[in-house]
């Protein structure tokens, strides 16, 4: 988290928690004052009731102080964090007068900011699979406003211009009252040389006239244009000057807007309508059989009864509760390799769906996989429905006359069991990202063009990185497919997914931890997009990653671009180095955060009791194809 950002957001919310403070409590809390002892001390669990990412933990620690200096606050996530329903987020403890009378100001805080990032999260994402950096503007409560931004950061979005002094953006009322767009940005330039300059433009024309300034603008803002306007508007200005849209953005049609290629999309709606998420306090002692060393002893105890019929495979981004009770701790490869070897009777994936299936498609007769959450998917591998690659494949067809020949599926692991069977009924495989080079390589020796899907970044820089030109790779775009022409000519065809975590890399990362501390090497996963890859020193697997600061000397540096919790452990693993996560607001994987110790526990305990919990099936003829797919790929 960005020190100076931070410390500037807790300045101003000493203001605004001083006004709350006199606002609900005045002269004192009437009820805790007159039914409670004064000698009263009680811990406080702060708890996530829904699912979102937390966001102002640090105010809310703020007013607990203002109230009490003697009340301890303890934070058990980190703003920018995603929770699940039932997460304990933070405990206090001290004086019961004192925690009850700021128990509401504190919550006013920590939902309103935690509710601003979680609806930011949701813009981030649907936006995910493009270049497009998601705004807020100044529709900000009066006075919250470094609070309203810091939580759109903590969401994954960057802050538009804070306030009216910081930058010149001229819009159409400016434009109409100054005699238009060039006498507007003439006079604000010679008034204020040093600010940077957005214009607001309403149609082409205008854009035209703005992108024809020089020197060129910082910034063009394209005021409520329809999608098919944008595209015009992004193919005259496009790496002339940084578009910006906005207007009418909403969830459902953020991936349109920035599918037309705009650099920027501010929205409003992040903090002038953010519904809050629901966290609530409670003074009571947690359930005793429910605590972290509970349920430990509860899995030991589960385990030691199912003995050798069970193994617990773990990714590396579980959480540490979990990983502390995996059998095997790996990535996709690893642990679709021990699936395949393992005798258990039994499987219990830590992980999310699309690797529980690809250990059930491996699974010998008799063998059941199960997940501790069902739920648990993968962002990345939904942005590749079935039905959206087979619909790409026959355009493909149709364009290139024989596909059979001509084109080579390849899924990246981080798919469905249905695209793994696709793949392989087309003469394709399956990749991760240890072996993409590999089985990349292979692909083209089969045939002239490869589609491969979902994570564009991995196979774009895993082609590049085998001297594949960024001009023999397009994109496919379901919403505007290329020409037919641009698809003949190229050698490698990317579907447009992404991962949610590793898309939130970006260049200025590399360039501001550079700056912080010279000497640092930074390592990414290649899921990461082309440009911050370009930038790092080094770019691997997870398990790449973790072989790399193993090995390296003591007293090394270290910037690491990828899921925060895999980061937080090389950190305690390693002491005498420095390992840090690569952005200012580390992102987390949400949904292997949904596998917990909680819904493990009662896995362990439903199999030694006989019952199977959450198995993982998938029928049979989609799993022949798909473990042809795997087979093929574990044989490269």
């Amino acid at each position: 988290m960005d020190e100076i950002k931070l410390t500037g957001m807790l300045g101003a919310a000493a203001k605004v928690i001083e006004l709350a403070i006199a606002e609900d409590i005045g002269p004192g809390d009437a009820t805790s004052l007159a039914t409670l002892e004064a000698d009263t001390m009680v811990q406080g669990r702060i708890v996530a009731k829904t699912s979102g990412v937390v966001a102002g933990l640090p105010v809310a620690r703020a007013v607990f102080r203002q109230v009490d200096p003697a009340i301890q606050f303890v934070s058990l996530a980190e703003d920018g964090q995603e929770v699940i329903p039932g997460e304990l987020v933070a405990t206090v403890s001290g004086s019961a007068q004192s925690i009850l009378a700021a128990e509401r100001i504190a919550l006013n805080f920590l939902q309103r900011m935690s509710g601003i990032a979680t609806l930011t999260r949701q813009f981030v994402d649907a936006a995910c699979t493009t270049k497009a950096t998601i705004l807020d503007t100044r529709k900000t409560v009066p006075g919250h406003r470094l609070l309203d931004k810091h939580a759109v950061r903590m969401g994954g979005g960057e802050n538009h211009r804070a306030s009216l002094f910081d930058m010149i953006m001229i819009k159409d009322n400016h434009v109409d009252a100054s005699g238009g767009i060039v006498a507007a940005v003439k006079r604000a330039r010679e008034m204020f040389p040093d600010l940077p300059v957005e214009v607001e433009v309403r149609d082409l024309e205008e854009l035209r006239q703005a992108l024809d300034i020089q020197p060129p603008l910082d910034r063009i803002l394209l005021d409520n244009m329809d999608l098919s306007t944008l595209r015009e508007a992004v193919g005259l200005g496009a790496g002339k000057v940084p578009l910006e849209a906005s207007g009418g953005v909403t969830l459902a049609r953020v991936e349109q807007i920035a599918s037309t290629g705009v650099d920027l999309i501010s929205v409003g709606a992040l903090t002038h309508s953010p519904p809050a998420l629901d966290i609530s306090m409670k003074t009571s002692p947690p359930d005793p059989t429910r605590t972290t060393a509970a349920l430990q002893c509860r899995a030991t105890r589960a385990k030691s009864q199912l003995g050798k019929r069970v193994v617990i495979l773990g990714h590396h981004y579980q959480r540490d509760e979990v990983i502390r009770l995996a059998d095997v701790l790996g990535d996709s490869l690893q642990l679709a390799r021990h699936a395949a070897g393992t005798d258990a009777e039994f499987i219990v994936f830590c992980g999310v769906h699309f690797m529980a299936e690809v250990a059930a498609v491996l699974a010998r007769p008799g063998q059941h996989v199960l997940i501790p959450d069902p739920t648990a998917g993968c962002f990345l591998a939904d942005t590749a429905t079935q039905a959206a690659v087979e619909q790409a494949w026959q355009v493909l067809a149709e364009i290139t006359g024989d596909r059979a020949a001509g084109i080579t599926p390849v899924t990246y692991v981080n798919s469905s069991a249905g695209l793994k069977a696709f793949c392989a009924r087309h003469g394709g495989t399956v990749c991760t990202s240890s072996n993409a080079t590999r089985v990349i390589a292979w692909a083209l020796e089969q045939r002239p063009k490869l589609f491969f899907f979902p994570d564009q970044h991995l196979g774009r820089n895993t082609a590049r990185r085998m001297g594949i030109a960024p001009q023999e790779m397009v994109v496919w775009d379901p919403f505007l497919p290329p020409p037919a022409d641009v698809l003949r000519q190229a050698r490698v065809i990317l579907w447009p997914g992404a991962c949610n975590v590793h898309q939130r890399f970006r260049p200025e990362h590399v360039h501001q931890i550079r700056r912080k501390h010279p000497h640092i090497q930074v390592i990414v996963h290649p899921e990461c997009p082309m440009e911050v890859v370009d930038l790092a020193d080094l770019s691997g697997s997870t398990s790449a990653i973790i072989e790399q600061i193993a090995k390296a000397p003591a007293g090394s540096r270290w910037a690491v671009g990828t899921e925060t919790r895999l980061v937080r452990r090389l950190q305690s693993e390693h002491p005498d180095r420095l390992v840090l996560p690569l952005a200012p607001v580390p992102p987390y994987c949400r949904t292997m955060s949904q596998v917990t110790l909680a819904n493990l526990v009662s896995t362990l305990e439903g199999l030694a009791e006989g019952e199977l919990c959450n198995e993982v099936r998938v029928d049979a003829d989609t799993a022949h194809w798909a473990q042809i797919a795997l087979e093929r790929m574990l044989a490269l």
